[in-house]
This record gives structure tokens, C-alpha cells and sequence, in this order.
């Protein structure tokens, strides 16, 4: 039986966060917020660095009492740079991350990227920009910076070496993403060749298209970009699997969520999230790419069935869209609308022809969305990311509310709920809130 810490309250004060990004293999999570930055432990939650960009020259080292290891906690003098931290990414659990000042009083430039030697406790690198840079994804060899109409990618090198721009349509959230290439359990290597391809996607440079690029080096000597036309409406939202064979992605409209082979660009799946619209604020596939977790500004998590592809490039891709069964009695399986099944004469609007999540459940049973942050002021909508601890586990960082979530995904037929708060089912499947703790850090 897990110990929860009590949910933070309306009227407690802390310092706000503005950034959320899970490392690469989503073990660790880094908080940007107006005192410095936090890295946490993915699952079990655990607090392992602290530093504190605040008008203090104190420094030291502490353990905490739920790990053997040591988190790393500091405040480092600000020389009256500010503190804010808007941006931040981890290289996987190096001791490199990218900084990007922000907030009311910003630590660095909005249109610099500070590659922060955490080790050291000093800039190592920095990039600086005509205009705000709005994301940066980091790999081994790359440097990936996005801003509203460019995405650069740079060598990560001293001093670092641009090696492609690429123009796109206004992108004024910053989307894109990096595959990381890691090892994988999935059995649907789309390219033989893959572990040598690293792939990045943004918006293309017309409404609904997406832009993929290879980024590793036998990639960039080739230069080749390819253009999937996702949807008839501006990108909101997308993701890519981690062997980066796989993108999925969502328009303004938030209502369909589609998957195309970043080999081919063929339409793989298209899954519907609801009627109305919706704001979708975080996707991300499963560590295996079996699974797709989807969170809308409707607060309501959806997880998606994706059947492994053993070989796009030889089949026809019409005969694998909305195909989400298996002849294992443990997969899940998409829903599907009663009318789907039935022989009907007549035309059938394709709300009901859609394939729907195998589970979802609506998080607003568990926390308010109404936030007082000390100045009578109530933020609506909280953004939440997305991140996975295993296969079937889910993590939401909730950005305003300040808490850490973790939702486990079981069949059942052979779950015993006992222990468990109520849940919203579909099927055999069905979402719990495992566990949940307030990012008390912030406020320390």
C-alpha cells in the first residue's frame, strides 16, 4: 500500500512551474520554475536534484530519507541574473540539461539555450536567437531548437555547429519531437535499419502537415525530409514512438487522433477521442509502442490499443487502419460503436464507424481545477504531461495544481479493486489512480 501525501490545497502558496519535461526514457522528469529548476525520480517519485537560482551563495549536498542515494540540492548566487527557468530538458541522466530563462524574473534570455553542466554548476554552452526560443530536445550528438517559424539543429559540439534549419508554418507552441532511439522491446522495427535513424518531426509549413527528418549523421548527409498532410486543420499535438517509427498526432479540433509510419507516411490508425472539441495537451507512446496515452484540457486520459506492425512497407496500409485486435485474450481492444458491427444499407456517419480508446477515465473526479494561488486569482484548464513508468503505468505532472499522479491501467477480470479509489471503465479494461503526492519541493 502506497503512502500518499495529502493534495496541495487552494490556498497555498508556492512557486509557480513553468515548464514539465520527462528524459528520454521517462525515468526522470524536470520542473523549470521561477526559483531554478527540480529533477525527480519518474516512479518511485524521488526528489534527486534541487538548485536554486536565488540571490543566495549557500551550497550543499543531502539525503533524503526515502532513497539511499543522494539528491543534490543548491543555491547558486544569481549575480542579479534572476532565477526563472522556463525551459528545461534533460540528456538523458547526464549531467547536461538545456536552460531557457523565463518567468516574472528569468534567469537567462528567452532567446538564449543554456547547456547547464549540472556537475560543474556552470553554463557549458549557449546558443542565442533573434526572437524566443519556444522548445529544445537534446540527443548525444544533437542540439534541437525550435523556435515560431524555424527548427534548428545544431552538432553537440564546442562551440556548437549548425547543421539544417527547416521553416515552418506559425508555431507558437513549439511543437516537435525527438525519438530516442533507445532499446526497445517491440517487435515492429518498421526500418531493419533504425536504431541508426533519429528521427525529428514539427509542424510542416502548411496548415496540417508535418515535417520528419533523419537528424543522425548519415541522415543529414542526405537530407531528405518527408511530409505527411495529418489533418485539415492546424497541429496541436504530436509524438513519436521511441524507435521514431511511429507519429501520432492531434489538430486544433482535438476530436481525431491519427498515427502514420514515419517510413512510408502511411495512415496506420485513426482513433477518436470525442464529439466536442478539445485541446489536447500531452501524448505519449508506451515504452514497448503497444499503447498511446492522449490527455485533453477536458482533463480526461485516454489510452489507445496500437498492434504491432511487423513490417509496414509490405503491407497495405488501408488494411491496417482501426485494426487494434489480437488474437490474445490480454491485449486490449479498441471500442468500437454498436453500429460498427451491423449490416446496415443505408450510410453511417463516420462518428460512428470510429475507433475508440480501450480505457479512459476522467481525472477531474480526484482534484478541482479551480487553483488559488495566493492572490484570489483561479487558473482554469491545467495543463498536465504525460509520462510513462512501465507499460501499463501512466504519470500526469499537473503544472498548476503542483501534484504528481500515477494511473495504472489492469484487466477486470483479475484486478482486485479493494484497495483502489473508483474508476471510470470501458470494456475489460479499466484506469486506477494508483497514487498521487503533492511536489511540496516547490515550496520549500
Amino acid at each position: 500500500m502506497n503512502t500518499h501525501t495529502p493534495l496541495l490545497n487552494g490556498g497555498e502558496k508556492g512557486s509557480k512551474i513553468l515548464s514539465v519535461n520527462f528524459n528520454q526514457d521517462q525515468g526522470c522528469f524536470a520542473v523549470g520554475h521561477e526559483n531554478g529548476f527540480l529533477v525527480y525520480n519518474t516512479n518511485p517519485i524521488d526528489l534527486r536534484v534541487k538548485r536554486n537560482f536565488s540571490n543566495s551563495n549557500r551550497h550543499h549536498l543531502h539525503s533524503t530519507s526515502s532513497s539511499s542515494a543522494a539528491t543534490s540540492s543548491s543555491s547558486v548566487s544569481s549575480n542579479g541574473q534572476g532565477s526563472g527557468i522556463g525551459h528545461v530538458t534533460m540528456l538523458h541522466r547526464t549531467n547536461y540539461l538545456a536552460l531557457v530563462g523565463g518567468g516574472k524574473n528569468p534567469k537567462f534570455a528567452n532567446n538564449k539555450v543554456i547547456i547547464w553542466d549540472d556537475l560543474k554548476r556552470k553554463n557549458s554552452l549557449n546558443l542565442e536567437f533573434m526572437s524566443p526560443v519556444l522548445n529544445v530536445f537534446l540527443s548525444r550528438i544533437r542540439i534541437i531548437v525550435v523556435l515560431k517559424n524555424q527548427v534548428l539543429v545544431y552538432g553537440f559540439l564546442a562551440p556548437p555547429k549548425k547543421f539544417a534549419t527547416y521553416e515552418t508554418i506559425d508555431n507558437e507552441y513549439g511543437l516537435a519531437d525527438l525519438s530516442s532511439n533507445t532499446s526497445l522491446n517491440s517487435k515492429e522495427p518498421i526500418h531493419k535499419d533504425h536504431t541508426k535513424y533519429q528521427t525529428l518531426a514539427f509542424p510542416g509549413r502548411s496548415i496540417g502537415q508535418i515535417q520528419l527528418v533523419d537528424v543522425s549523421p548519415a541522415g543529414q548527409e542526405k537530407n531528405l525530409v518527408s511530409i505527411i498532410k495529418a489533418h485539415k486543420s492546424k497541429i496541436r499535438c504530436l509524438a513519436l514512438n521511441r524507435s521514431g517509427t511511429l507519429i501520432a498526432s492531434a489538430s486544433e479540433t482535438g476530436t481525431i487522433i491519427r498515427i502514420h509510419s514515419t517510413y512510408n507516411t502511411a495512415l496506420l490508425y485513426e482513433f477518436r477521442r470525442g464529439l466536442d472539441r478539445a485541446v489536447i495537451t500531452s501524448m505519449k507512446f508506451s515504452h514497448n509502442d503497444t499503447k498511446l496515452a492522449v490527455l485533453s484540457d477536458k482533463n480526461t486520459l485516454h489510452v489507445y490499443n496500437v498492434s504491432p506492425i511487423n513490417d509496414s512497407s509490405n503491407k497495405d496500409s488501408d488494411s491496417i487502419i482501426n485494426n487494434s485486435h489480437s488474437n490474445d485474450k490480454k491485449t486490449p481492444t479498441n471500442r468500437h460503436h454498436l453500429l460498427n458491427k451491423l449490416s446496415i444499407p443505408i450510410p453511417i456517419p463516420n462518428y460512428f464507424m470510429s475507433t475508440w480508446s480501450f480505457c479512459s477515465v476522467n481525472t477531474s473526479k480526484y482534484h478541482t481545477n479551480k487553483i488559488d494561488d495566493g492572490n484570489n486569482n483561479e487558473h482554469l484548464n491545467d495543463v498536465g504531461t504525460i509520462g510513462w513508468a512501465g507499460n501499463d503505468s501512466i504519470i500526469i505532472i499537473w503544472k498548476n495544481k503542483r501534484i504528481w499522479e500515477k494511473y495504472v491501467i489492469v484487466d477486470k477480470q483479475s484486478s482486485n479493486n479493494t484497495h483502489h479509489e473508483a474508476s471510470n471503465s470501458n470494456g475489460n479494461w479499466e484506469i486506477i489512480r494508483y497514487s498521487w503526492k503533492s511536489l511540496d519541493s516547490l515550496n520549500e
